[in-house]
């Protein structure tokens, strides 16, 4: 037996091992095709197209992704959406039966569950609930490198599997068996110091190389737990609810090929004291001010070292807030409502939280502050009717949108501390989609101006004709977006975009 405490970065069992803390072609989806074009990515990272097809009026069509790799031209491209497959199968697996304290294996039956199929980081993500019968069937866009995760439904006795770099090129059947016998269990509890079990505490085994995870479980009455797992990496989470005083443990499972018999891991929360933080929230005015959110976020905590804890209150109509945590140091948000005129607010210093009641200094939230100033185009002219919007890097992740107005002018409300700021021009020859992250006092009253950018362009089709009015989406490779547009009644696009 393993127990799990605070100090311990890692797990395994029995003699488990234990983890210590061509480029001048064009990288198309599997979906797409290539032709010609005069200019070149010049980005580190591939560019990503999300085309979203299933809004156009053709019967059939997948939203699909296409991706250009670095050094690649970038315009007047041609890309083809291919027509969607039917995807069949059923999921089936061995269930045991518990004969007193034996669990012996039933027959080949059945498994209730989901199967997740996905192309890494692209459109062609599908999920699917098997019916009564294990059965399913989906349409899905060919490519050679999908994700097959399946997952069994919390309660089965039987282990989820991630499989990677899958074909599916045309219409598939699949049957899949999940393996009892090549799997092992995972069992354990969920204890105090004092021993005495948790109930109620949620664990999940996540895929170390997917991050995709079985349907999870919540300890029983006695804080006991067990899940079925086939051998490889994994994480074990572990967490209670924030309003029962219960921190959150991650931390890495391998169960290698050679082992024999089961695994047992205890988690072991140890002493788990909590202190109140007590505090006033004030406007400008200095009255008491209710319906503010106040979250606090644990940078470290005392007696749980490796462990993540947060929880949150919203003050009362007197203003005052009494939250109970684990003793540690703390960084605290004051979050008003979005749509009112406070800004939300983040104490520039940790809290240390160690007695057992903290009374806070009170906060005096301001209002948000406005940012006056003129966007405009590589030439120095300023731009109309161009989209100006920012979002909070912390808090919440708020966003605020405005236009400028026929001179380039625009007035935008937003809230203290940097946000990422998205500078999209009406006329794509005057500038590139520019991104920047800055502060209010930074941008008021200056001149925003545009980068030059580089075009992307192209046009989509498919086996009948081509893809109209549809949204396009251009991203880096890792996800984030540049720029977004429709195709025009040729199926065609362009946009300027920033690159790095």
């Amino acid at each position: 037996m393993i127990r799990y405490t605070p100090l311990l970065l890692s797990i395994a069992c029995s003699d488990y091992s234990v983890n210590e803390g061509n480029p001048d072609d064009a990288s198309i989806s599997d979906t797409a095709t290539y032709a010609d074009a005069d200019e070149l990515l010049a980005n580190s990272l591939p560019l990503r197209i999300d085309v979203y097809a299933e809004s156009a009026t053709d019967p059939g069509l997948l939203n699909q992704t296409f991706f250009v790799e670095p050094n690649q031209k970038t315009a007047d491209m041609m890309l083809v959406l291919e027509d969607s497959l039917t995807i069949t199968g059923t999921l089936s697996g061995f269930q045991t039966y518990p004969t007193a304290d034996v669990q012996v294996p039933g027959a080949l039956d059945a498994v209730p569950g989901f199967l997740r199929a996905y192309v890494p980081n692209s459109l062609m993500s599908y999920s699917v609930e098997l019916t009564e019968a294990g059965g399913f069937s989906f349409q899905a866009a060919p490519s050679e490198n999908y994700t097959l995760a399946w997952l069994p439904s919390a309660g089965v006795n039987l282990p989820f599997e991630v499989e990677e770099g899958v074909p599916l090129l045309e219409d598939t059947n699949l049957e899949k068996t999940l393996s009892y016998e090549q799997s092992l269990t995972l069992y354990g509890a969920v204890t105090r110091a004092d021993g005495m079990g948790i109930p109620g505490v949620d664990l999940q085994v996540v895929d170390a190389f997917t991050g995709i995870g079985n349907a999870g479980i919540t300890t029983n009455n006695m804080g006991g737990y067990q899940f079925r797992l086939y051998p490889g990496e994994y994480t074990v989470e572990v967490s209670g609810a924030s309003d029962a005083g219960l921190p959150t443990f991650k931390a890495p499972l391998t169960l290698s090929d050679n082992t024999k018999g089961d695994c047992e891991v205890d988690f072991d929360f140890g002493q788990l004291r909590t202190v109140n933080a007590d505090g006033l929230v004030l406007d400008p005015s200095g009255s008491p001010q209710g319906g503010v959110l106040v979250r606090l976020t644990a940078l470290s905590l005392d007696n749980h070292k490796g462990a993540t804890f947060s929880t949150e209150s919203t003050t009362g109509s007197n203003g005052r807030f009494s939250i109970p945590v684990l003793p540690g140091t703390y960084q605290i948000e004051y979050l008003p409502p979005h749509d009112g005129q406070l800004s939300p607010r983040l104490l520039e210093e940790p809290v240390e939280l160690s007695s057992d009641v903290v009374e806070l200094d009170s906060v005096s939230l301001s209002l948000r502050p406005v940012v006056s100033s003129l966007l405009v185009d590589v030439d120095g002219e300023g731009i109309p009717n161009s989209l100006v919007r920012a979002q909070e890097v912390g808090f919440d992740g708020a966003v605020f949108e405005t236009y400028t107005n026929d001179l380039g002018l625009f007035k935008l409300e937003v809230s203290e501390g940097d946000l990422d700021w998205t500078l999209i021009p009406s006329d794509t020859s005057r500038g590139a989609t520019t991104f920047l992250r800055a502060s209010s006092e930074d941008l008021n009253e200056t001149e925003l101006a545009l980068v030059r950018g580089q075009i992307v362009s192209g046009c989509f089709a498919h086996a009948d004709g081509t893809v109209n009015y549809v949204p396009v989406e251009i991203r880096r490779g890792d996800g984030d977006l540049y720029a977004s547009t429709f195709t025009d009644g040729e199926g065609c696009f362009e946009v300027r975009i920033g690159v790095d």
